[in-house]
C-alpha cells in the first residue's frame, strides 16, 4: 500500500523523484500513449443517436464513468513510473488552497510542474523541467486547435478567472446520490458525479457562487493552453489535478459508507445505462470493470488527508438524504 499525497507535502527528493519519473517515461515513448488514450476515447458517442464529439457522452467524460475511467487512466500511468522508480507515486493538487492567488500555487514552481505561458510566445511555458526550451516534454503543433506552434502552453485565467473554493466543493461532497438518470451533462442531472464533472451550474443550482464551467472543467479552463484540448494530458498537472479529483471521490465514498452503509455499492447505473457506463462494464483501455476500481485500497493506495480533516462520521451526521434542490436563474 502507498500513499498519495499532497504536492504541499512533498519533499525535495519526492517531487524531483516524480518530476524525473515522468521525464524518463516521456523520453522512452510511454508517456504519450496516455495523450492518445484520452484522445481516443473523446471520440466515439457512446449512443447511436449521439454525434462523435467530445462535447457529448463519451467513453470517459459527461457520464458516470467520468470517475472510474480516470481512477483507471490514474492507476495506468501510475504503475508506468513506479517501475521505473518504485517510490513514487502521483501527488494531487488541492487547488481549493489556492484560490486566493492560483497562480502562486506550489505546483508552478520552477523545479516542479512549471508555471504560465508566455502570451508573447504564443503561451509556451518557459519555466520548470517541462519548458518547451529545454528540449525534454515535446508536444506537437495543435494549431487546428487554436494552438499554433510546438511546445507545452498555458494561459492562466484567460478564459475564466477563478478556481474553485471549499464552498464549492463542500457542494458536491453534500451530493447524496452518485448520479441519476440519464446520466447527461445537464445541468439539471442531479448527482455527485455530474456536480463534481463541473456541468451542475448556476443554470441548475441558485447556490452555485460562480458564473461558467465548475470545480473539475472550471479548473482545466483557467489553466489553459494544452489543458483546453482533448489532448490535456500533454500537460502533466492533468494528473495532479485528476489525482485531486479521485482523492474527492474517494473521500465521497467513505463518506457515503459511513452515512448510508446500506446504499453500497454507492455507483449507479447498474445495469440499462449508456455502454460503458454499467457498474460491470470494463474501463477501456484499462484492464479492470468500473466495478473493480470502487476501492482505492484494493488498488494498493490511499491518500495523506489534512491534520485537521473531520473524520467521515461527523461529516455523516451533516447530511440529509434529500434531493438537493435546484432552480433556474
Amino acid at each position: 500500500m502507498f500513499v498519495r499525497k499532497n504536492v504541499r507535502s512533498l519533499t525535495a527528493p519526492e517531487q524531483l523523484a516524480f518530476v524525473t519519473a515522468l521525464l524518463e517515461l516521456k523520453a522512452k515513448g510511454k508517456y504519450d500513449k496516455f495523450v492518445h488514450w484520452h484522445h481516443q476515447v473523446m471520440q466515439p458517442a457512446v449512443l447511436p443517436f449521439e454525434p462523435r464529439d467530445g462535447n457529448y457522452r463519451n467513453g470517459a467524460h459527461r457520464g458516470p464513468a467520468f470517475l472510474p475511467w480516470h481512477r483507471e487512466f490514474l492507476y495506468q500511468l501510475e504503475t508506468e513510473l513506479r517501475a521505473i522508480d518504485s517510490s513514487v507515486s502521483i501527488p494531487y493538487w488541492n487547488w481549493t488552497e489556492d484560490t486566493s492567488d492560483p497562480a502562486a500555487s506550489p505546483v508552478w514552481s520552477e523545479d516542479f510542474m512549471g508555471g504560465n505561458g508566455v502570451e508573447a510566445d504564443e503561451w509556451r511555458v518557459a519555466s520548470g523541467p517541462f519548458a518547451h526550451g529545454n528540449g525534454r516534454w515535446p508536444v506537437p503543433d495543435y494549431g487546428a486547435e487554436g494552438l499554433p506552434g510546438p511546445g507545452l502552453k498555458r494561459s492562466f485565467g484567460q478564459f475564466i478567472d477563478s478556481i474553485p473554493t471549499p464552498a464549492d466543493l463542500q457542494l458536491a461532497l453534500g451530493e447524496v446520490f452518485y448520479d441519476t438518470p440519464p446520466y447527461s451533462a445537464s445541468p439539471f442531472t442531479i448527482g455527485f458525479r455530474n456536480r463534481l464533472e463541473g456541468f451542475v451550474t448556476r443554470r441548475g443550482d441558485s447556490r452555485v457562487s460562480t458564473t461558467g464551467s465548475q470545480l473539475h472543467n472550471r479548473v482545466h479552463v483557467w489553466v489553459g493552453g494544452n489543458m483546453l484540448l482533448m489532448t490535456s494530458p500533454e500537460d502533466p498537472v492533468f494528473f495532479l489535478h485528476h489525482c485531486f479529483i479521485d482523492k474527492v471521490w474517494a473521500d465521497w465514498q467513505e463518506l457515503q459508507q459511513t452515512a448510508n452503509p446500506d446504499g453500497a455499492p454507492h455507483y449507479a447505473p447498474l445495469r440499462d445505462g449508456p455502454p460503458g457506463h454499467n457498474i460491470d462494464d470494463g474501463v477501456r483501455p484499462g484492464a479492470h470493470t468500473i466495478r473493480e476500481v470502487l476501492d482505492i485500497s484494493a488498488l494498493g493506495y490511499s491518500y495523506e488527508q489534512p491534520p485537521d480533516a473531520p473524520d467521515a462520521s461527523a461529516m455523516a451526521r451533516t447530511l440529509r438524504p434529500v434531493i438537493s434542490p435546484f432552480w433556474v436563474d
